[in-house]
Parts: C-alpha cells; structure tokens; sequence
C-alpha cells in the first residue's frame, strides 16, 4: 500500500495570519502545546472552505466515534503504518498512549502481531486490512463484525477507515512533515506480495 514519500514537504503550511477568521475560529482546537495550528491543518487551510468542511466530519470520526477510544487508535496506527504516514504514526501513537496503550500493543497491531490483542481488536484490525486492500469486507468477517459491534459501530469502523485513509493519502502526497522526533519509530512493513 505505501508509496514514496517525499522527503520534503511538496506544499508549505500556510501562515496563521493568511487564515480567515472562521477558519482560524474552526482550528482553534488543533493546536500543539505552543499554540502553533497542527501542520496538517495548517497544510490543508491553502484549501479553507474544504478544510472548515473536512474538520466537521473529522470531529466525528475522532472526538464522536461509537468506538472504544484505544480500538479506533490502533485501527488508525495500522493504516499509518500500511502507507508509511510518518505524520499521522507520529500523532496517533501519542494519543494512544493518552489512551492508555503500550508501545508494544501500538506495534503489534502495526506490524500485524495481533495474537495478543482481544478479539475485538483482532476483528477491528482485520476489517481495517480488508477495507484498505479491498474496499469491503466478505461474509465471515461481517459475520464477526456484526457479531461484536452495533450496526452503528460497524459504520463509525467504515469513517475511520475512510478517514484516515485520506488524511495518510494527504500525508504522503503533500509532503506533510512530522513536527520533531518520532515518539515512537514507524515500523517499516513488509509488502504483501501481488498476485500475477
């Protein structure tokens, strides 16, 4: 799944007093512990009425999601680590670790290590692969969806999916940079192998 990324970012975020003032009103969130506006928003703001439009959708799928708080961190994790997302690896293993994660469970769902994980991780996870590669689940894993989550639930694991899914594709195509050192390093994965 991951491309190359470049090693520089492709478009600058723009600066805070470029911003109108509904804009910088819809960001007043997303900012570091200096106050600087993230470098993902900041990026995306050369777009403002999409960027105002995105963060609705956006405040759902991470503030409002029906899912357990660290289940939707690792389901994030393991697409920012599938597309080699540097930025986004980099800010969701911090708030899984708010969340109450250990570093060695916020690799293992990366990396695919997911014997250790509870069931509903390890069906979470999976759903997480099939919806990347495939864009859709198959009969059994719906089976064992429906079988644990609220249909409910089961839409909120389809908007994280497709949420960060484009924010790791924002990532890579744009250049975004991660904001210091990595506070955990992002697993290189091995690529699935193509069938002829």
């Amino acid at each position: 799944m991951s491309g190359e990324v470049p090693e520089k970012a492709r478009v600058r975020p723009r600066d805070e007093g470029e911003l109108h003032e509904k804009t910088l009103a819809s960001l007043a969130p997303y900012r570091d512990q200096d106050g600087r506006i993230y470098t993902i928003w900041a990026t995306l703001a050369h777009h403002e009425d999409a960027l105002r439009r995105f963060i609705v959708f956006g405040n759902h799928v991470l503030g409002k999601n029906t899912l357990p708080l660290p289940s939707r961190e690792l389901m994030i994790l393991r697409i920012a680590a599938r597309a080699q997302a540097a930025y986004e690896w980099d800010q969701h293993v911090r708030i899984a670790r708010r969340a109450g994660l250990a570093d060695d469970t916020i690799l293992a769902a990366a990396t695919g290590e997911w014997d250790a994980l509870d069931e509903v991780d390890r069906v979470l996870l999976a759903a997480t692969d099939s919806l990347v590669d495939r864009q859709g689940v198959d009969d059994e894993l719906w089976g064992r969806l429906t079988g644990r989550l609220s249909v409910e639930q089961v839409i909120d694991v389809l908007y994280t999916v497709g949420q960060y899914l484009t924010i790791a594709t924002v990532i890579n195509t744009l250049g975004v940079q991660v904001e210091g050192e990595l506070a955990l390093p992002l697993p290189v994965l091995q690529q699935k192998e193509e069938a002829a």
